[in-house]
């Protein structure tokens, strides 16, 4: 639990290299904002943080430096976006992941359309680590029609003001 993240931001990740402790990832969740979180909100920041953390794993595994014929696949998504590839591998290959995840924790008491949309919290309009701008887009997210989003920010929405917020 963190106090020292700005009410922006649901929580952080830190890799070894920031953190400073060798070989661990550091989660800190931002406490000034849990009384206004729904608990499948929480879940989903968990999630998305967790992996943001396996795949730092794999990309700074040699002091910061990754290894294209290690991991070819995140090297080109480092390459591609530069310090936003995390972001857009994540919402193009692990969107899916989230979802299943909240959809186990929340018994599965909706639709999938509902916990797909809710992966998409943090992956659609996210900050812009490159300095470029403000807020930026994924990829992925520039490629949904108009009514998609419409209908995926309705639901993270409803969510964010009717969901339960009580902790399971």
């Amino acid at each position: 639990m963190s106090t020292d993240i700005g009410n922006e931001t649901n929580a952080s990740t830190a890799t070894p290299l920031q953190s400073g402790i060798k070989d661990t990832f550091v989660i800190s969740i931002n406490h000034n904002t849990l009384s206004e979180r729904t608990s499948l909100g929480l879940a989903r920041t968990i999630l998305h943080e967790g992996i943001h953390a396996r795949l730092w794993e794999f990309a700074y595994r040699n002091e910061g430096k990754v290894d294209k014929n290690d991991f070819p696949g995140i090297y080109e998504y480092m390459r591609i976006y530069g310090k936003n590839w995390d972001h857009e591998q994540m919402a193009q290959f692990y969107r899916q992941t989230i979802a299943k995840g909240l959809k186990q924790f929340d018994n599965a008491q909706n639709p999938d359309s509902f916990y797909d949309a809710l992966a998409w919290e943090g992956l659609s309009e996210i900050k812009d680590k490159n300095g470029i701008q403000n807020k930026i887009f994924t990829a992925a997210w520039t490629k949904l029609t108009k009514t998609e989003k419409d209908d995926i920010l309705k639901i993270i929405t409803d969510e964010k003001k009717k969901g339960n917020k009580e902790c399971k």
